[in-house]
């Protein structure tokens, strides 16, 4: 399984990187793509409240779309427009689609349209370069805590939700995204240092929400993992839930505390 994991990441991070390095409307595909993946995994694991899949994949559609359309700017109208949307259905196809398909078509739609802030990150001037930091952050939050706890784990943080979620995890992972902030100041001068370090640390406690996050709606179906796309990983929710949170998150940061490249 490890082989597996460490294969599937040596494939598919190049990948995600030269995409995100082209930018444009390749990312915007590719995060589509993703988010549609992902919201189907997310219905099979609300199955329980009959989520619908059409106007789901219609919501995760139009938000990326929204993102690309309107320049890099999240539109705040469209989270409305799909509430209304929604509701509309729900008076049309009643009790087919009742209030609790609603909630959960709701939640399959913009929990996984997340991805869009990656977008929306990359489209600023200095896009790049903090797309690449948030990867990175959130990657080397997920890998140190990952063999940090396979190694040394001893104190369960989560044992009713995540039961394999350790204190020592959570700590290596923290260490790991700070260390990336520093390293990324050394080579590219953006800072203050001492913001950038708060943004890193700030983005590792994000992806270990977003992971958790996901490990609910899991808990919720019964099941180990959200698919079986991806061979050690999962499915697209098992491997991007991080992302989900930090992403965002790190947009966000990066515009509140004017962390800025040289």
């Amino acid at each position: 399984m490890l082989g597996m994991r460490v294969l599937t990441a040596l494939v598919g991070v190049p990948a995600l990187l030269a995409v995100a390095w082209v930018g444009g409307p390749a990312l915007l595909v590719l995060l589509a793509v993703l988010a549609v993946l992902a919201a189907e995994e997310l219905c099979r694991l609300l199955r329980k409240d009959r989520p619908h899949r059409g106007l789901a994949f219609v919501g995760v559609l139009a938000l990326l779309a929204g993102a690309y359309f309107l320049e890099g700017d999240f539109p705040g109208f469209l989270p409305a427009a799909l509430l209304l949307l929604y509701l509309t259905a729900m008076v049309l196809f009643f009790p087919r689609f009742n209030g609790r398909s609603f909630c959960s078509t709701l939640v399959a739609a913009g929990y996984p349209a997340l991805l869009a802030y990656l977008y929306v990150l990359r489209v600023r001037p200095d896009g790049w370069e903090w797309v690449l930091f948030t990867l990175l952050a959130t990657w080397a939050f997920d890998t140190l805590g990952y063999f940090v706890g396979l190694t040394l784990g001893r104190v369960r943080i989560t044992p009713g939700l995540s039961p394999k979620k350790s204190l020592e995890g959570l700590i290596g992972g923290l260490a790991g995204a700070v260390l990336v902030a520093y390293v990324f100041s050394l080579v590219t001068g953006a800072g203050p240092l001492a913001l950038l370090l708060v943004l890193g640390f700030a983005v590792a406690v994000g992806a270990q929400v977003g992971d958790l996050a996901a490990s609910a709606f899991k808990r919720f179906a019964d099941v180990k993992d959200a698919g079986r796309l991806l061979p050690g990983h999962g499915g697209v929710l098992d491997r991007f839930d991080s992302l989900l949170f930090s992403a965002p998150l790190a947009y966000f940061l990066i515009n509140l505390l004017g962390v800025k490249m040289p």
